[in-house]
């Protein structure tokens, strides 16, 4: 068992455990409700790679969960998934290592992608209060420009290849590939290839259907 899923919805947990196991092994994923973290064993094997918890809305409750969750499976990772954004619940994840902090109404792919920008090492949580939706948007018609190489180069990315799959995938070089990525990082402003992914697939700018990557980052210089 690597992965952990505690959430307290019997349908919202397999829905989650099914995009989990887009990007995790399905033998590895233990799903279980809060009620049930009081019945674990303490033979379970420890500690555990991934920890994802569903928030119920209150945060003491909830803050009380992750911090049980936490102390009983001694994650490596954890990511968070909230209903209501609480500040409160925000800071004590940031202020416990929490790499993650993510709404539950995500769709599939947006969370799937979380997951690995977690796994890959970044960090996922709510947009600063002062970058507004008005400017996220605004960055979208700069992005449709992008040419027809660089929107195929980004889809490629998202599916989790590396710089050499593509650049032999599309029939360019290496060096041109890390040219443009730099660009498109800068572009999504991500700072690596998990993230661009992620911000990619949030902001509806590449087909479905793509693997999100699983830890395989390539950095562009």
């Amino acid at each position: 068992m690597t992965t952990v899923l505690i959430e307290d919805y019997a349908l919202l947990r397999v829905a989650i455990q099914h995009v989990l196991e887009r990007v995790r092994n399905a033998d590895d994923i233990l799903a279980i409700s809060p009620a049930h973290l009081l019945n674990m064993s303490s033979s379970i094997n420890r500690p555990v790679e991934l920890l994802v918890v569903g928030c119920s809305g209150v945060a003491e409750q909830d803050i009380g969960l992750i911090s049980q969750s936490m102390a009983f499976f001694m994650p490596r990772l954890v990511l968070v998934l909230y209903s209501v954004l609480d500040q409160s619940v925000m800071g004590t994840c940031a202020r416990a290592g929490v790499a993650g902090y993510l709404p539950k109404a995500s769709n599939p792919d947006a969370l799937a992608a979380a997951v690995s920008l977690v796994m890959a090492g970044g960090e996922c949580y709510p947009q600063p209060a002062g970058r507004t939706p008005g400017a996220v948007q605004s960055a979208v018609p700069e992005l449709r420009e992008l040419t027809q190489r660089q929107e195929e180069i980004l889809q490629l990315l998202v599916q989790g290849k590396t710089m050499r799959e593509i650049g032999q995938q599309v029939g360019i070089s290496v060096a041109t590939v890390k040219s443009h990525a730099r660009t498109l990082y800068w572009k999504l402003n991500a700072r690596n290839q998990a993230e661009a992914a992620y911000i990619a697939v949030q902001m509806g700018l590449v087909r479905g259907g793509g693997a999100a990557p699983q830890g395989k980052v390539d950095s562009p210089a």
